[in-house]
């Protein structure tokens, strides 16, 4: 409760206006979040952010919505014919993505760049704009606080894994799937805070796909959908066009924010 009570304070001391560019730029990915897990009770700090901008459940996936294209078409805002990346799979010494990605669009605009994920084939997505690259499959969160620092000007990708794991194995909404996302949205509450400290931040949450019983990966409607919350410090969002809302429009989305 103390930790709910300091994010709420930071958020309305942050002012809604400032002249500078955004210093800290953060795109969190949960992988496998199904945006009906999302809410007060289950995930309090990213309602906080939603409530003080703006929030979908009606944001959706690739096809097919699998874990590496999807993350593939969000980065480089290309589908999978198009960025060259059709099939889920990657391992070390494959070649990564070619296509430019919204790191290069930071890296091109002076930001320090970070790649941080959880899952190993998601280091396909490292490319020459990428400064800093951490694979933590158990401690992502905790890395990304670690490599935070607000007094740079800096873009943070973090993929967050766990769910994409309880989901199979308990099914999607399950008392399992749900505890396992309390337990994320715990921990990304206190990496919120450290954001927030940034004289400027714009902090993005979204996922992969969902699912639905326990399968993914499907042509299921269910597996498509996607949540997308959006917060700014230095302006009040209030709405996300549609076109954000599919996962090849949220690069130039976020690219037209900073």
């Amino acid at each position: 409760m103390k930790g709910l009570i300091f994010l709420t304070a930071l958020l309305l001391l942050t002012p809604l206006c400032q002249a500078a560019d955004y210093k800290t730029i953060l795109l969190v990915s949960v992988d496998a979040l199904h945006p009906d897990a999302v809410s007060k009770e289950n995930s309090p700090n990213i309602m906080y952010l939603a409530e003080n901008g703006a929030y979908s459940p009606f944001a959706t996936s690739s096809n097919p919505p699998k874990t590496l294209i999807s993350h593939t078409v969000m980065l480089t805002g290309l589908q999978p014919l198009e960025n060259g990346k059709t099939d889920n799979a990657w391992q070390v010494g494959e070649p990564r993505v070619s296509k430019p990605t919204l790191l290069s669009a930071a890296k091109g605009r002076g930001y320090e760049t970070c790649l941080i994920y959880s899952k190993q084939k998601l280091g396909y997505l490292k490319n020459s704009s990428t400064d800093t690259e951490i694979f933590a499959k158990d401690d992502a969160v905790e890395k990304t606080a670690e490599v935070l620092d607000t007094s740079k000007k800096q873009f943070i990708f973090l993929h967050i894994s766990g769910l994409d794991t309880e989901g199979p194995v308990s099914g999607w909404m399950s008392e399992e799937y749900i505890d396992e996302f309390r337990f994320i949205d715990e921990q990304l509450g206190a990496l919120f805070k450290k954001a927030l400290k940034s004289p400027s931040v714009l902090i993005i949450v979204t996922s992969d796909h969902a699912g639905h019983d326990k399968i993914h990966g499907s042509d299921h409607p269910e597996d498509f959908k996607r949540p997308l919350a959006v917060y700014s410090s230095l302006k009040k969002i209030t709405h996300i066009p549609d076109s954000a809302l599919k996962i090849d429009g949220l690069k130039k989305y976020i690219e037209e924010e900073f």
